[in-house]
């Protein structure tokens, strides 16, 4: 049991959901993740365990582009570490240091950042001696719909502790540390979690040339080539060009679409010769590039482990699919984006709204496929419908797993095939330093404190070594030469950190970590999976699964 000896509200309840997403402050993030983005920010509390650098260099990350709430949880006092360490905990001629609580400092420096966003604190006895977290966590949430919880550099019982019951609870959590020169940032999602925006780089554009819609033929068909001027015989959009060439192949050829290498270099030189001078006609070369389109259509690939899950979000939207394409004899929701092209105005803007018209009656149709018991949230069937080429979901192991059972053969695998691609300096090559951090937690784990804190340090280190075998031997990394010829080395340099702080190590972390939190936390883009490592001797990074 614990009690709260302080529980400070700095600002008033704001209801950002309304106001956010609309401030000047935040345009140029709002181009990057959009309305959408910043109202899932606005829904959401973040919780930050342990105020320590790494920890409130992530929180400031998130406060400044506006999440709901935060509550930072704390045992320690004001230090003179901290001070050194640590830009959010301040001491006025050292009148905070050892009296004044470190979570209520951040707190303080943090709040200032952004008057938006509602910030506390709890400062308990001691974190080693939580046993239910479920009642902290979710008593600072301030009626947010959303929450994501931040471990920093918490000593070993606690983080597994902590791990153990977000996992239980289905919570995202991030874990950072600063150890030295080394940034560790590690994420646990626990279930299945839809990444419905993944927003993939280099996606060929979605023109459902292959398999068209009535709308667009109907465009085509009132173009006719052969009657254009030559300038505007140049300003064709390429997708019309390519329904023209695709029509009078198939008709040559019993209705099949080019299948063959020759074949479809015969499709481009067809292409080719439509064109009145393919020196000058910009969009007849795009209509070459982009031939492919014509005759080929991407499938949806079901996420892995979606399995025989029926009740998820992602679960009854792939359901709703079903029933749409079953329907449209096969056909998927239109995105509704067309990529810039060589165009006329006239031709580009009505191209544009024909693409928008049938994407918003595909929508429509989704939406109305997803209502009733299933009840999905619009803003989740509209970003299904606009990446269902690309939508996924991810889950990791947590940490309690990791450590306790051995990965399987796989990540093994990739494992030793990153030890076979080595960083210049090989004995700098991250992942041997992640071994070293978890030999620390093992050592920390017997000893009751970190390797080197003591006077005689340079003792340490060959204790550490042990652990640092015992750790390489969980991952099947034991036997590796890479591993062997370099532990001593790095359990030497470990132990001569003695668990030190560095300020520009954590704001490297805090950094990487609130770039990870606002992905899971908006749901674009694609998480790490799962452990990133920073060796700050070297500024090298490497991102490894576990």
């Amino acid at each position: 049991s614990f009690c709260v000896t302080t529980n400070n509200h700095l600002s008033p309840v704001i209801d950002t959901t309304k106001n956010m997403a609309t401030n000047d402050k935040y345009d140029r993030q709002l181009r990057l993740w959009g309305a959408k983005g910043q109202r899932a920010l606005g829904d959401t509390c973040v919780v930050l365990v342990g105020g320590t650098a790494a920890g409130t260099e992530t929180l400031k990350n998130l406060v400044l582009p506006g999440i709901g709430s935060f509550c930072v949880i704390d045992d320690a006092l004001v230090s003179k570490e901290d001070v050194a360490s640590n830009f959010f905990v301040t001491s006025n001629q050292g009148d905070t240091i050892g009296t004044k609580s470190r979570a209520e400092v951040a707190c303080e420096n943090l709040h200032e950042l952004n008057p938006d966003v509602l910030g506390a604190f709890q400062h308990v006895p001691k974190l080693q001696n939580i046993d239910d977290w479920k009642e902290i966590l979710h008593k600072e949430t301030n009626g947010k719909t959303k929450l994501l919880v931040i471990a920093s550099d918490l000593d070993p019982q606690v983080l597994e502790t902590l791990s153990a019951q977000c996992s239980t609870l289905r919570l995202p959590l991030v874990m950072v540390q600063s150890y030295g020169l080394m940034g560790c940032v590690k994420l646990q999602l626990s279930g299945k979690v839809p990444l419905l925006d993944p927003k993939p780089a280099n996606a060929p554009p979605d023109l459902r040339l292959k398999k068209s819609f009535p709308a667009l033929d109907e465009f085509c068909r009132s173009i006719d080539l052969d009657t254009l001027e030559s300038h505007e015989h140049g300003h064709v959009p390429y997708p019309i060009i390519l329904l023209k060439a695709i029509a009078a192949w198939r008709a040559s050829h019993d209705g099949n679409d080019p299948k063959t290498f020759p074949e479809k270099n015969e499709f481009k030189e067809t292409i080719k010769k439509m064109s009145k001078d393919i020196n000058k006609e910009v969009n007849f070369e795009e209509a070459i590039q982009y031939a492919y389109l014509a005759y080929t259509e991407r499938d949806v690939c079901l996420p892995e482990d979606l399995g025989q899950d029926t009740t998820s979000t992602l679960a009854k939207l792939f359901q709703a699919l079903d029933t749409f394409r079953s329907k449209h004899n096969g056909r998927l929701p239109l995105n509704g984006a067309i990529p810039d092209m060589t165009a006329s105005t006239n031709h580009y803007v009505k191209l544009q709204q024909i693409y928008k018209t049938q994407a918003e009656q595909d929508l429509a149709e989704m939406k109305d496929l997803c209502g009733g018991k299933d009840n999905i949230p619009e803003d989740d069937v509209q970003s299904f419908c606009a990446n269902v080429f690309s939508v996924t979901q991810m889950s990791t192991r947590s940490l309690v797993e990791e450590i306790s059972t051995q990965p399987n053969e796989e990540i093994m695998d990739d494992l030793k095939m990153n030890l076979m691609d080595p960083y210049e300096v090989e004995s700098h090559t991250p992942l041997l330093w992640y071994l070293g951090l978890r030999a620390c937690h093992a050592f920390f784990k017997k000893q009751g404190r970190y390797p080197g804190t003591k006077d005689d340090w340079e003792a340490d280190a060959p204790l550490l070594e042990e652990e640092y075998k015992a750790v390489a031997l969980h991952y099947g990394l034991a036997d590796e030469a890479l591993v062997q010829s370099s532990g001593a080395d790095i359990c030497h340099e470990l132990t001569r950190y003695a668990n030190a702080e560095l300020h520009n190590i954590g704001s490297v972390v805090g950094g990487v970590a609130s770039q990870e939190a606002v992905k899971i936390i908006t749901g674009q883009y694609i998480p790490l999976n799962n452990t990133y490592l920073f060796n700050g001797i070297v500024a090298v990074g490497g991102v490894y699964k576990f």
